[in-house]
């Protein structure tokens, strides 16, 4: 009886834990990104074999999924001290935030694929090691992966102001390329799968977009998943991304950049 209560009070501490649609949380991402915001719509749990030792949904730094056009509130910067205080995320369960085209009324899920074809996830995730000893930007990994090893290197064409190179072994993948138009911000790079293949649950991630960034809020690596149809929407994307970004940002060095 005594382990049972036990059991129900502790779920019971937990379930308070869990962040609610519209609270205003402060989240590390590391010192130089912390995001205060308000929370967009909460998404919904898809259960696996693993969630009793993964899923830990009081310490997942999820935003909310909004309109790509969407304005957040933006609260002044934070103390320093207040910033030495906060911990940094589970490798895990690092900063995320889907995105929305044509403001589609979508059910958000924590589910392996986009929920929809109007949808976009966005994860922030920190530069491996070695990527930041080597100052690894987006142009960097650009060049390492456009390469005869890679690549079809006679197959490079234009596609919606993108640099494409065929893949060796499909020439349904791509590899793409361009500048970002954001200060700091090196460039785009995308995978994208033009045969559209589907799994059993969900959207197929046709397009992954990334951003490697290592002169841009103390190395962060930028990624994004969405379906085909919205390929030619990649800088709208990018532009999002980085605005909210920006607007989200309360850390103690964001007050001296702006």
């Amino acid at each position: 009886m005594y382990v049972l209560l036990l059991i129900g009070c502790t779920s019971k501490d937990i379930s308070k834990d869990i962040p609610k649609e519209g609270e205003i949380v402060t989240w590390k991402q590391n010192p130089n990104l912390i995001v205060k915001a308000k929370l967009g719509p909460r998404r919904k749990h898809i259960p696996d074999q693993f969630d009793n030792e993964f899923y830990r949904p009081e310490r997942e730094h999820y935003l909310g999924q909004f309109p790509i056009d969407y304005i957040p509130e933006k609260f002044p910067a934070i103390t320093q001290e207040e910033a030495n205080t906060l911990p940094m995320p589970d490798s895990n369960r690092q900063l995320e935030f889907y995105l929305t085209f044509n403001r589609e009324k979508i059910e958000a899920t924590d589910g392996f694929a986009p929920d929809h074809k109007d949808q976009v996830r966005v994860r922030i995730k920190g530069l491996g090691l070695e990527m930041r000893e080597n100052n690894t930007d987006t142009k960097k990994v650009i060049l390492n992966n456009i390469t005869p090893e890679y690549v079809k290197m006679d197959s490079k064409f234009k596609k919606f102001g993108l640099e494409c190179y065929r893949r060796i072994f499909s020439d349904e993948y791509l590899f793409c390329y361009a500048d970002s138009n954001i200060p700091n911000v090196s460039g785009v790079f995308l995978k994208v799968n033009t045969r559209g293949r589907r799994p059993e649950n969900g959207e197929s991630i046709e397009i992954i977009g990334n951003n490697y960034e290592s002169n841009k809020y103390g190395d962060i690596w930028v990624q994004w998943e969405t379906n085909l149809n919205n390929w030619e929407k990649w800088q709208d994307i990018d532009n999002a991304i980085w605005r909210l970004l920006d607007t989200w940002n309360s850390a103690p060095s964001s007050q001296k950049n702006n």
